[in-house]
């Protein structure tokens, strides 16, 4: 046996005889056994974990999570550990979280209620002290409720281990993207649970929405009036309701353009009450179709499928609750930080005017630059497709008939603009400003020829403005942590220092001979700590995962996890009721296949061809 005088010397030469050999080898953690043995073995560095654990809130598992790191760090060799150690993190998570899930995540939300400034949380458990129910919104979230009061509600499966329903509560804000209010976790559909949890919104925010939007969902429908007050509209979305045409028409009468006929109708903007009864009714005639009074749900406009979509990105089925908690705090603030960046870009970025107007100028100082843009294709569109086909006056008030020739607009006869100049009143039939809260292109074409320069503050919805949210809470994190936690002022350490990697690579990455002093630097202060610190123990996967998770592994448990859940999103996809559209999809994706009889490439077989059938009958 070859003995070295120091472990240096030792992995030079082992080092030396693995490149004359022609394999690579790796530096792995020392560690000293009970014997006294020096050994190796593979571990994931801290840097490793906190990327294996950031991207699990994006839905990325430990083997893309591995695969990540070989491309962060050039080399599968140069990782220093396989996919299995991903895998065991991952493992050791689910061990250390065990049956203390839900008092783990309620212990993490009520620290967020001590520390944070207005911060709500409620919970409710059953007579077997099962958690049945959360509720949570904080500082930031009630202050877009104050602003944009219309709520969206809408539940979303799948989403945990425990199949718990997620029900956030959404709004639009000023730039028409979507906005979180709150959020709830149930573990029942009945009208008990939802009614649970709208009064806590109710308590949480201290007052009624002004519309409530949901689907078609009956519990909830006998919910909201036990808790609401009439003055609360309780609208069905017209996003719901579209997604069912297909099932309820059936396959042939979608093949027949009805589809198309109700979607141009329903979506249109501009259309009359009265016009669309008839037309309507005209669609009903057409294709033989028996009117189910659904009339008065179609002018419902839709915002579960821009909801839909961003919390679609989130859900995973194998989450524990604690683990949720992250993912929602995650997208939560990619959706602020997408809310702060279009404050910013409408304050400081000065959109084009295109028709030299002050009535546009004006809008543009105004709005936000979502609404600004629509509001100066309707200034154009006032100028190129509207005329005045029929002007008529009387006590004060100018009425005005409206051609447009936009061929866009599905109308069935002249739009009506009534205009009193003495204090700048104007109202259109299409009615564009009570549905949208901006004025349309018939309204500006009549302010226009009436020489009104000024944009009219009476038809600036404050909503759409760029000032509606105050600029102190631009940006308030809804994950920051008490400025006294250890384990966060750890946390806050370790950003510094790759801040300050990162920004001296950046500085110094056009200058060669000055990113090499620094390397020369950097290579001198790690050799420094390698020597101070040579039986330094790493951190384990228990100690990082209390540091993750922000909460103590426990013993005793006293609110159980949820079980027995049994709700429409809770079973099996391969044991759930599948419809008509979701047959038609899985069948076309099969394709057609040889029938042995009449030698076609068919959707039937030998046994179910029709010349088969024939011949039987001829015989």
């Amino acid at each position: 046996m070859q003995v070295f005088p120091s472990y240096d010397e030792a992995l030079a030469f082992y080092r030396e005889y693995a490149c004359n050999s022609g394999f690579e080898i790796r530096k792995a953690t020392t560690k000293q056994s009970k014997k006294g043995d020096g050994y190796s073995r593979r571990r994931l560095t801290y840097h490793q974990k906190q990327l294996v654990n950031d991207v699990s809130d994006i839905n990325i598992g430990p083997v893309r999570a591995f695969k990540i790191l070989k491309q962060t760090q050039g080399r599968f060799v140069n990782v220093g550990v396989t996919e299995v150690e991903c895998k065991n993190l991952k493992r050791d998570m689910i061990t250390y979280i065990g049956e203390s899930d839900a008092d783990m995540v309620i212990e993490k939300l009520t620290k967020k209620k001590e520390y944070l400034h207005d911060f709500n949380f409620e919970y409710c458990v059953d007579s077997e002290e099962n958690l049945c129910g959360l509720f949570w919104a904080d500082e930031e979230a009630k202050r877009n409720y104050s602003v944009f009061g219309d709520v969206g509600f809408d539940a979303t499966y799948r989403t945990n281990k425990y199949f718990m329903i997620f029900m956030p509560f959404t709004g639009i804000d000023n730039h028409k993207k979507c906005v979180t209010f709150a959020v709830g976790l149930l573990a029942s559909e009945s009208i008990e649970s939802y009614k649970w949890l709208l009064m806590a919104f109710k308590i949480t925010f201290g007052w009624e929405p002004t519309m409530l939007m949901t689907d078609q969902d009956p519990t909830i429908k006998q919910a909201i009036p036990a808790v609401f007050s009439p003055s609360c509209r309780h609208r069905l979305c017209m996003w719901h309701i579209s997604q069912k045409f297909t099932d309820k028409l059936g396959s042939h009468m979608s093949k027949t353009g009805v589809l198309k006929c109700l979607n141009i109708l329903i979506w249109n903007e501009r259309i009359s009450a009265n016009e669309f009864d008839i037309e309507w009714q005209s669609i009903m005639d057409e294709y033989d179709l028996i009117d189910c009074h659904l009339s008065g749900l179609m002018r419902t406009t839709s915002r579960s499928e821009g909801e839909n979509y961003f919390y679609g990105l989130m859900p995973n089925a194998d989450l524990h609750l604690i683990e949720f908690v992250g993912h929602f705090e995650t997208e939560m603030e990619a959706q602020r930080f997408v809310q702060l960046k279009n404050n910013h870009d409408s304050r400081y970025m000065n959109p084009e005017i295109i028709t030299k107007l002050l009535i546009e100028e004006e809008a543009s100082q105004t709005f936000t630059r979502t609404v600004f843009f629509e509001v100066q294709i309707e200034i154009m569109a006032s100028m190129l497709t509207c005329y005045s086909i029929k002007v008529v006056e009387y006590d004060g008030i100018t009425k005005f008939s409206i051609k447009d020739t936009d061929k866009d607009v599905k109308h069935f006869g002249d739009f009506e603009v009534s205009f009193m100049k003495s204090d700048y009143t104007v109202s259109c039939s299409c009615l564009r400003f009570k549905l949208t809260g901006c004025l349309c292109r018939h309204c500006f074409y009549v302010l226009r020829i009436s020489v009104v320069e000024h944009f009219p503050k009476k038809y600036v919805s404050r909503r759409w403005t760029k000032d509606v949210v105050p600029r102190s809470a631009s940006g308030y994190n809804t994950c920051q942590f008490p400025t006294n936690d250890a384990n966060e002022d750890f946390k806050a350490m370790i950003r510094d220092i790759d801040f300050s990697v990162d920004y001296c690579v950046d500085r110094l990455v056009s200058n060669m001979e000055k990113l090499k002093l620094y390397r020369q630097k950097v290579k001198e202060l790690t050799k420094d700590v390698e020597e101070g610190t040579r039986n330094a123990r790493p951190m384990t996967n228990i100690a990082f995962i209390g540091s993750v998770l922000g909460v103590e592994k426990r013993d005793k448990v006293t609110v159980k996890i949820p079980e027995g859940i049994r709700n429409k999103g809770s079973a099996p996809i391969k044991n759930s009721m599948i419809g008509q559209k979701e047959t038609a999809i899985v069948n076309a994706k099969k394709g057609s296949r040889k029938c042995g009889r009449c030698r076609k490439y068919v959707d039937h077989n030998a046994r179910t061809c029709q010349q088969k059938a024939n011949a039987s009958t001829s015989k």
